[in-house]
């Protein structure tokens, strides 16, 4: 038997990454943003993640995640650690890890019609 993914057009779904640049179905996106399946939202202020701080989690948190996936550049940097504790205690999973890493993961996990929200910090390349 042969399988075949179904997936529904308007998901949101993660193309290619690389260093400075994400594509969400068709569209460039050279910039720090946040996405759930149904909406992106460009131009995510958090331009680094050593700057991400409680303003940026409420607004991520605005859209009602059930996770946040926190893609921290090129490499994984573990944020504050009260980070997960503030998203903890309003029911929202956070984890942490590369872009790479956390674009698959957002794919696989709409997929499975999980109410994720992968937020991406690109730092624009020199």
């Amino acid at each position: 038997m042969k399988f075949t993914e179904h997936r529904d057009s308007n998901i949101l779904t993660i193309k290619k990454y690389q260093a400075g640049e994400v594509v969400i179905n068709d569209k460039k996106i050279n910039s720090s943003c946040y996405l759930t399946q149904h909406t992106l939202y460009e131009n995510w202020s958090c331009k680094d993640i050593n700057e991400l701080n409680f303003t940026h989690l409420d607004e991520l948190l605005s859209t009602d995640p059930e996770v946040i996936l926190l893609g921290t550049g090129e490499t994984q940097v573990f944020p504050n650690p009260d980070f997960f504790t503030y998203c903890a205690k309003k029911g929202v999973g956070l984890e942490v890890m590369n872009n790479g890493s956390a674009s698959r993961t957002f794919n696989v996990l709409t997929t499975e019609d999980r109410d994720v929200l992968l937020a991406l910090v690109i730092q624009t390349l020199k």
